[in-house]
């Protein structure tokens, strides 16, 4: 009952009110834990969303998922099974911006990874950080792991791109893109030739490319970065 008073006064706080010690006491009592062990044996993942009509929505995802076996409507998730004919993330992700559209409604989401059923609870718990922390998998093991470097050549970089609005906007949008450099000149209201000079200083300046690996260590740097990172347990 204690615990359900302090998440209710935490409830409509912003998190950018919250002193570090207070976001960590929200985190803890956010975790979740569920039981999935009515679940045939097999593999699943699941699926996270802050969306205003859930009810609506997962009927329209059923056209899209027909694999879906289960929802719970208040944490706002569904359960898909694993067949083999399952749409991959980057297909869902596109549908599911596609549905958001249709609907007219705002919705964030979270996909998550298949896992055995016996490993789906505690995957789910460590998903929901992730959900939280607006951030991917890959961007909190990489910002996790950048705390316990200790570089001179990463701070140094570190250093460089916080004192640079345009080249933090440069990472972002192509970050945002998937390295998409028609779609990143979009966002930075710039032609594609100009786009591709201003890559071109970057990677002169930082050393780095743009593309895979150098593009998400820059933009773990400064934007899913080091203020958060959470412990991994």
């Amino acid at each position: 009952m204690e615990i359900e008073k302090i998440k209710e006064l935490y409830r409509d706080v912003p998190e950018a009110e919250l002193t570090a010690r207070e976001r960590t006491l929200v985190a803890l009592l956010s975790r979740t834990s569920a039981d999935f062990s009515r679940l045939p044996v097999g593999r699943f993942r699941i699926l996270q969303f802050s969306v205003a009509d859930f009810p609506e929505f997962v009927e329209n995802l059923r056209f899209v998922l027909p694999d879906l076996i289960g929802q719970d409507s208040e944490k706002q998730f569904v359960i898909e099974e694993y067949t083999g004919k399952n749409l991959s993330k980057s297909e869902l992700s596109d549908s599911l911006r596609v549905l958001s559209q249709d609907m007219g409604e705002k919705l964030e989401s979270y996909i998550g990874s298949f896992v055995p059923r016996e490993d789906l609870a505690k995957v789910y718990a460590e998903e929901s950080e992730f959900f939280r922390q607006r951030a991917s998998f890959s961007e909190v093991i990489l910002a996790h792991a950048l705390s316990q470097v200790d570089s001179t050549l990463v701070n140094n970089v570190k250093q460089e791109l916080l004192q640079s609005p345009d080249d933090i906007e440069l990472v972002r949008a192509l970050y945002t893109t998937k390295g998409n450099q028609v779609a990143a000149a979009k966002l930075l209201y710039v032609h594609r030739n100009t786009l591709l000079n201003k890559m071109k200083k970057y990677e002169q300046k930082y050393g780095l490319q743009l593309i895979g690996s150098d593009l998400v260590l820059a933009y773990s740097l400064i934007g899913a970065g080091m203020d958060r990172v959470f412990p991994l347990s």
